[in-house]
């Protein structure tokens, strides 16, 4: 059993420190996305050099797509990314102060918050995977803030951006879009069905028939029943055969953080009973 104990305290020290690393990592990470655009940009160019392409064809409008501030668009994200990390490393040096001077306290204060940390994760992957509608309802409920095409606002320029570099159309298709507002009308007068971005091909002029992609819906020229949602799903937790082993060996790895902080911590009391006066 002491062997076992010495290994499970020097599991928790290892493995701490790298997860401590990690944290500064996300925490780094959420820095970039807020102020390193130039380092993450290149991902989403094809995106934006086709909304501005298509804006200087229709003549929609004339801002410079690349003068947008990313990191603007990104500061909900980065915010998140910084706040996981920095939970992340605090937890980590519990883990490792408790483990390395075998304090009972913080070890069983490590274990408790592992314990919640997997209840959480258990109940969010089930909800994205058993009912991802708690999630997509409230993405819906804001799409009527969406300007369209020649908006130059962030939240309308997210969608226009991802729509167009992932070929999908709102959250599960074009009727996720209010069907007022200043979206519908394009430069040609006509009255739209579906988002410009939505369009396979966008438009390369501002004639009437270069907007039949987006006037009505139609499979061959529009994305619009191509949702975001399941096309970025698909593309990351969709992936079953690669996502649920690894949830699933993160899942166990958590819980036997939980067990060998108990034990350190169990130990840790053994000793202070035999302790000579």
């Amino acid at each position: 059993m002491g062997c076992f104990q010495s290994l499970g305290r020097l599991l928790l020290i290892v493995i701490n420190i790298i997860f401590f690393l990690l944290g500064l990592t996300l925490i780094i990470v959420g820095f970039i996305l807020r102020f390193g655009e130039s380092i993450y940009g290149p991902m989403l160019e094809v995106g934006m050099a086709k909304l501005q392409l298509a804006l200087s064809d229709t003549s929609m409008a004339n801002f410079d797509v690349g003068s947008i501030q990313l990191g603007e668009v990104m500061v909900g994200l980065s915010a998140g990314v910084i706040i996981g990390g920095l939970i992340l490393a605090a937890l980590a040096m519990f883990g490792w102060c408790g483990a390395c001077y075998r304090m009972k306290c913080f070890l069983y204060i490590y274990a408790l918050v592992i314990c919640i940390f997997v209840l959480a994760e258990a109940l969010t992957i089930g909800i994205l995977y058993g009912k991802p509608d708690v999630v997509k309802d409230p993405v819906k409920s804001q799409m009527s803030d969406f300007k369209g095409l020649s908006s130059s606002e962030v939240y309308t320029l997210a969608w226009n951006i991802v729509m167009i570099q992932y070929k999908c159309c709102g959250v599960d298709a074009y009727t996720d879009f209010t069907s007022t507002g200043a979206w519908t009308t394009a430069a040609a007068g006509v009255t739209l069905v579906t988002p410009i971005a939505c369009c396979k091909d966008l438009p390369t002029g501002n004639s009437v028939s270069d907007f039949d992609c987006a006037t009505s819906y139609n499979a061959t020229l529009s994305n619009g029943m191509t949702g975001c949602f399941d096309t970025i799903w698909d593309l990351s937790f969709g992936k079953t055969l690669y996502a649920v082993p690894v949830l699933v060996c993160c899942a166990i790895i958590q819980l036997m953080f939980v067990i060998f902080a108990i034990i350190v911590g169990k130990s840790s009391e053994q000793n202070e009973k035999v302790r000579p006066l």
